[in-house]
């Protein structure tokens, strides 16, 4: 019985060098990625993604895990209380496309505001 793969489209604490990035450091493979949305700065040091086809370019990576991660991601993210999972088409960066899971946040919270970028790195720059 083989392991059960995973693609997950992260877009801010849990990429590459960024703070949370160990909670899937035994990602099979990170590739940059483009989703369709809107990102937001929550105002607790995390961002939150309203996917929308026909919204903006959100900055992220996809990443391939095995069960055992998504299940760590899981647990981080606060799912299912306070993010959900739902499926998107992330763009990959030199192209083609893949399907994946998103970490949605189940409410915004008012004093939530939009990163124009798209591009949770270099807001915190």
């Amino acid at each position: 019985m083989g392991t059960k793969i995973h693609k997950v489209a992260v877009y801010g604490t849990l990429m590459t060098g960024e703070r949370n990035e160990r909670w899937a450091a035994d990602a099979l493979d990170r590739r940059p990625c483009v989703l369709r949305g809107t990102l937001y700065d929550t105002g607790y040091g995390f961002p939150a993604f309203v996917p929308d086809e026909a919204g903006g370019e959100v900055q992220a990576e996809l990443l391939t895990v095995t069960q055992a991660t998504l299940s760590r991601m899981d647990r981080l993210e606060g799912h299912p209380s306070l993010y959900r999972r739902e499926r998107v088409t992330a763009a990959l960066s030199g192209g083609g496309v893949a399907e994946a899971w998103v970490y949605v946040m189940n409410r915004l919270p008012a004093m939530a505001k939009v990163i124009g970028s798209g591009d949770w790195r270099e807001h915190l720059s």
